[in-house]
């Protein structure tokens, strides 16, 4: 993921919140008010008055970032909202586990080399194992490697073969470290898959097509990051405990 650009943004943010603390400063007369078209006295006055209390910028950056965050969950769950949970099933970007009627469902949008997703590992497992009346969509979200590309698209490729999906899934996540083409097949023989099906349906345009379409849901979704999970209509972002996923479950469950 790009992160120039939002430290740009956040810097740019923190400077225009000081500087309007500096200008009600200057109207509530905390600090002397500079003659009309003394550009250099402003400047200097702005530069004493920040230097003279430094943790305005901490408690600018503070704000900000709560600001930020608002302003993302409002975005977040007002796409999810225009485009429907349905979206979040289509055999076109994700692989589905569980029963069709089931009460609560949980989507989560992944990479295999994210490390809050493998943190998440256990959590996932053992909503599956739990035989809950739960319905699991995973849906590939490959942003942070080359790796990360070659592991959904095997993933993918993975689905034709019917229930091997999920152990297969698993132990992907499971694995640390690279993840080269020929660690994925190595990692497919210890589940059962047939590697050269496998490794032939990687290659069919139809699988990278299907990680578009993935990717571009997510974009559409501002869903940026990974692990996020969407537990009927409540988006999740960030790795999940197994406690945490069993009380949000719960919690959907009942409403």
């Amino acid at each position: 993921m790009k992160i120039a650009t939002p430290l740009k943004m956040s810097a740019a943010g923190v400077l225009l919140f000081s500087l309007g603390a500096v200008a009600t400063a200057l109207v509530t007369g905390r600090i002397p008010l500079p003659a009309a078209g003394e550009q250099g006295r402003i400047e200097q006055v702005v530069h004493d008055y920040l230097l003279a209390h430094p943790d305005i910028l901490g408690e600018m950056s503070t704000r900000l970032e709560v600001q930020q965050q608002a302003n993302a969950e409002h975005d977040r769950n007002a796409a999810l909202s225009s485009i429907g949970s349905a979206a979040l099933l289509d055999p076109k970007v994700a692989y589905v586990a569980g029963p069709a009627n089931a009460k609560v469902t949980v989507a989560e949008f992944f990479d295999y080399r994210c490390p809050h997703c493998k943190a998440s590992l256990a959590a996932m497992q053992h909503l599956l194992s739990a035989g809950k009346n739960v319905r699991v969509a995973f849906v590939e979200r490959p942003i942070l490697t080359p790796d990360s590309l070659w592991a959904a698209q095997a993933a993918v490729a993975a689905r034709r073969q019917g229930e091997k999906y999920v152990p297969f899934h698993f132990a992907l996540m499971a694995t640390t470290g690279e993840l080269t083409k020929d660690r994925i097949l190595e990692v497919a023989k210890t589940v059962g898959l047939d590697t050269a099906r496998l490794e032939k349906d990687m290659a069919d345009p139809a699988v990278l097509e299907s990680i578009k379409q993935s990717n571009g849901l997510a974009d559409r979704l501002h869903f940026d990051g990974t692990p996020t999970f969407v537990i009927n209509d409540r988006i999740i972002v960030g790795e999940l405990t197994d406690a945490q996923l069993k009380a949000l479950t719960d919690l959907a469950a009942k409403s």
